[in-house]
């Protein structure tokens, strides 16, 4: 093994600082818009939930005190393994792009471990169906961990009666939220597409502006559409799919957990195990959980 692989401390140094330069710019997409709780232990409260209850009118005379308890609730983060990547490195020339934030080798970290954290956001397994945690599994309640996981209810998925992402059902998932106490005067949903589904808002904004001058629309001289009907679009390909169905969730950052138990942390060292060979490992400890399921809805989507 030639000199120049033997890891010194700089090289970690460089690594790391590096690492994160790339993580910031090229790892997870939906990691600002949830709120984020540093935690310890084998598990961490996501929120402690109190039902709403409605007030009674008083009796002017009355000497009892009026007694109206809410039910409460209590949702968890759980410790899970963590979200991981790593490989060695057996070539010169690949060595030293760990000492340039726009390497490859760096720029291949950062957004592995950056689709690992939407994953565990979006509550994804590793084959990218729905598993446990995040917007769209099943989350842990309970007066302690443990049990079975709470799935989201049937009644927040808008069908996707063989077709993609239209108007009507942008309606019907604001309407519902509405419904549900959500202030959409204060919040703005966010809604997780693909590219299909961006197509298909593309399609809405050039119908709706078949009389204006199209070359003047945002959307449509872009090729991008953020923003329609107060939902704030982000585009990420890892939503899960059935056949020709995908669901596309929409949810509310404040009902949204992601648990940090340790941050995106590097390392290096040379393998002894395996002829001296420099190693590199980058994880984080993550989890999270829906704060109540009454503020995320999930659109299903026909993608040809």
């Amino acid at each position: 093994m030639p000199k120049d692989l033997l890891v010194e401390q700089h090289h970690k140094l460089q690594f790391e600082a590096n690492t994160q330069l790339a993580t910031q710019r090229f790892g997870s997409k939906l990691r600002r818009y949830v709120v984020e709780k540093p935690c310890s232990g084998e598990g961490a409260v996501a929120a402690n939930l109190i039902d709403p209850v409605k007030a009674v009118r008083d009796v002017g005379r009355r000497r009892s005190n009026i007694e109206i308890t809410a039910p409460r609730r209590r949702r968890w983060l759980i410790y899970r393994d963590p979200i991981a990547v790593g490989d060695y490195i057996d070539a010169e020339d690949t060595f030293r792009q760990i000492g340039e934030p726009t390497s490859e080798l760096i720029q291949n970290g950062a957004m592995a471990i950056g689709r690992g954290i939407d994953d565990c956001i979006l509550g994804l397994n590793e084959d990218g169906t729905v598993g446990e945690g995040g917007i769209l599994g099943s989350v842990v309640e309970g007066k302690r961990p443990g049990g079975a996981g709470i799935a989201l209810p049937g009644g927040n998925i808008v069908p996707a009666a063989a077709l993609g992402l239209t108007i009507a059902k942008l309606r019907a998932v604001r309407k519902g939220l509405g419904l549900s106490e959500v202030d959409l005067d204060r919040v703005t949903p966010v809604m997780a597409i693909t590219q299909n589904q961006d197509d298909d808002l593309l399609g809405i904004v050039e119908t709706g502006t078949a009389d204006l001058n199209q070359l003047e629309q945002p959307q449509l001289r872009d090729g991008k559409v953020t923003q329609l009907m107060g939902f704030e679009f982000v585009h990420i390909n890892a939503l899960p799919k059935v056949a020709t169905v995908r669901s596309c969730p929409v949810w509310i950052r404040e009902g949204i957990k992601l648990g940090v138990w340790q941050d995106v942390k590097t390392a290096m060292w040379n393998d002894t195990s395996k002829r001296n060979i420099p190693y590199w490992h980058i994880d984080a400890y993550m989890d999270c959980a829906r704060v109540e399921d009454l503020q995320v809805r999930v659109i299903e989507c026909v993608e040809s």
